[in-house]
């Protein structure tokens, strides 16, 4: 059997991941992601952040309670809710209440 394929397509030059979280509690209110192809406008972290800011702003979040973290771990792969742990400096996923 033949496999066909969609063409070719630029490849992946740089991509940002970006917790927008509650400053009290760190829980994650916007997970946003940034991906830049090659030829593509190259963005920095700190725009990466801002626009997350905005982005969860855009959704009705009150951005003045919430705080950015650049993510540089992969993301926890077990379910629960995204939290920002402020001691180890990353992203966890904490079972949702009334789950064991």
């Amino acid at each position: 059997m033949e496999h066909g394929s969609g063409g070719t397509a630029p490849g992946v030059s740089l991509t940002h991941v970006v917790a927008v979280y509650e400053a009290t509690g760190g829980r994650v209110v916007h997970l946003h992601h940034v991906v830049v192809l090659e030829g593509g406008k190259r963005i920095e972290q700190a725009d990466a952040e801002r626009e997350a800011l905005q982005k969860a702003q855009g959704e009705g979040h009150a951005v003045s309670g919430l705080r950015t973290h650049y993510v540089t771990r992969p993301l926890p792969r077990e379910p629960g809710v995204l939290h920002f742990d402020v001691a180890a400096g990353t992203v966890i996923a904490k079972a949702a209440a009334g789950t064991p």
